[in-house]
């Protein structure tokens, strides 16, 4: 099999010559892949209310999913993982089932914190009334989450290495997404 060829910038013959020049400040940073002979899993994640409605909110989804890393560390054999916030969850080895089902329970975080008003019913005799309220805080409200983890596919780690490399495989835009869904999750949870 003939290797691909290695991907070059475009070439120019000069400089633009219209408009003015900018500073331009730019977000990105070198990578580096210490481990090339493994391989990256990738796992389909499906989260669903207690009733069997689909949980579409990327935000409750990702809650979700933190929280089922944190409370079954050991079922998912203590791998950290990249999540994407949907259906697509990866990680550096594989987790010891095909196929794995999980019960998440959360407090609301809608509902943490905040407090209801309430008129206080009262006379004319100086007693609180009308006009005074008390406030009560809202009992936590707790919701269950059925989450299922199931195998989807596996690429090599070298995948990654080769797209750093500017070299273009059958992988290369799955480790592309690998990579940015890492990232992007790891500069989260700075």
């Amino acid at each position: 099999m003939a290797k691909p060829p290695k991907k070059l910038p475009m070439s120019r013959k000069g400089f633009g010559t219209k408009g003015q020049s900018i500073q331009l400040l730019t977000n990105h940073f070198r990578v580096s892949v210490r481990r090339m002979d493994g391989h990256f899993y990738h796992y389909h994640v499906e989260v669903k209310y207690e009733d069997g409605g689909p949980v579409e909110a990327k935000g409750v989804c990702r809650r979700v999913v933190d929280k089922l890393q944190e409370t079954y560390a050991s079922e998912l054999a203590g791998r950290e993982f990249a999540y994407n916030g949907e259906k697509g969850l990866f990680t550096a080895g594989a987790l010891l089932q095909t196929k794995h089902q999980f019960v998440v329970v959360m407090e609301d975080a809608s509902s943490s914190g905040r407090t209801t008003t309430r008129r206080s019913s009262g006379g004319d005799d100086g007693s609180p009334g009308g006009s005074d309220r008390k406030r009560m805080k809202r009992p936590m409200a707790v919701k269950k989450f059925m989450v299922e983890i199931s195998f989807a596919a596996k690429d090599p780690m070298s995948a990654i290495a080769e797209v750093l490399r500017g070299q273009e495989t059958e992988n290369s835009m799955e480790a592309l997404r690998v990579l940015d869904i890492t990232l992007r999750q790891h500069s989260a949870k700075q």
